[in-house]
């Protein structure tokens, strides 16, 4: 077993890092006191971690697959997809036993920097305004956190990633990993029966992203009336029907565009019209797609 300081696991610079074999690490320092990294196994490990000593952060994480026993203190706990951690420990000691096929969003983040960007409020809620030395909050995942987390993963698995493109998608993890902290301030007004509509509407809306279905047609295969999927796509994933599939729609192009031409991808993407292609892609990143190409290709 190696043992490892969180900062030399995540120290991907030329000659530094000390990830184990079979451990692929790409981090992104996106301020001073605030990194985020993708971890990626292709084989079983048994790993010992030690939080930072010097300079201690906050982890937040959120498992894209795969599964980890977290062992300490003589304590033990799973985590899978359906779990996310928050972890102030400096100094402590982990072991960490992760499947074959575990790959993990990791934001790590001064709570000096936390007060700053999520007030005191938030600190105090992690308890790191009391003075503590160590908390350990696992909670559900959720929609939105994991949205978020997926993200991440597709930026950070970019031969080049947009430095800008990853600060905004993990300040947005953040977020919502704080608000899953939170205690819970009211219904939704979305019952269980609805909410699993709306997922199958979700995962309807996505499954071509070549063509959208109307909400008509996402009424007719769930059952939900049109005004009922727009309030519960508002609520549930925080972000409109239309909004959520040109999100994705234009996340699929910019990983198409790594192998395809800017006129193929648009035509693999439902689009006569180049233009409109165009503008909607700069609409997203802020770039056009010929650009895009070009820094891929590069």
């Amino acid at each position: 077993m190696q043992e490892l300081k969180s900062a030399e696991f995540f120290d991907t610079s030329p000659g530094q890092s000390l990830s184990p074999a079979g451990v692929q690490v790409r981090t992104l320092d996106l301020q001073p006191g605030l990194a985020v990294s993708l971890e990626a196994f292709d084989t079983e490990q048994d790993l010992c971690a030690m939080t930072e000593e010097e300079g201690a952060r906050v982890h937040f994480n959120c498992l894209l697959r795969g599964e980890t026993r977290v062992c300490y203190d003589g304590q033990s706990f799973d985590l899978d997809r359906d779990n996310v951690l928050a972890v102030f420990a400096p100094g402590k000691r982990f072991q960490l036993e992760c499947s074959a096929d575990c790959c993990n969003i990791e934001l790590r983040i001064t709570p000096q920097l936390l007060n700053q960007l999520a007030g005191a409020e938030e600190c105090e809620r992690l308890c790191l305004a009391r003075g503590r030395d160590f908390c350990l909050f696992r909670n559900r995942n959720n929609l939105r956190i994991r949205d978020a987390a997926d993200r991440l993963g597709r930026l950070l698995a970019d031969e080049c990633p947009s430095s800008l493109l990853v600060h905004s998608a993990a300040l947005e993890f953040l977020a919502w990993h704080l608000k899953s902290l939170q205690p819970a301030t009211g219904d939704t007004g979305i019952c269980p029966r609805e909410r699993r509509q709306l997922l199958v509407a979700r995962e309807q809306l996505l499954s071509n992203l070549s063509q959208p279905p109307t909400i008509a047609q996402l009424a007719r295969e769930t059952g939900l009336n049109q005004l009922k999927i727009k309030r519960g796509f508002k609520l549930l994933f925080g972000i409109s029907v239309y909004a959520l599939f040109q999100r994705e729609r234009m996340e699929r192009a910019r990983h198409l565009l790594q192998r395809h031409s800017v006129t193929e991808t648009a035509s693999l993407l439902g689009y006569s019209n180049i233009s409109h292609f165009s503008n909607a892609f700069r609409k997203q990143f802020g770039a056009l797609p010929s650009e895009a190409r070009r820094r891929a290709l590069a």
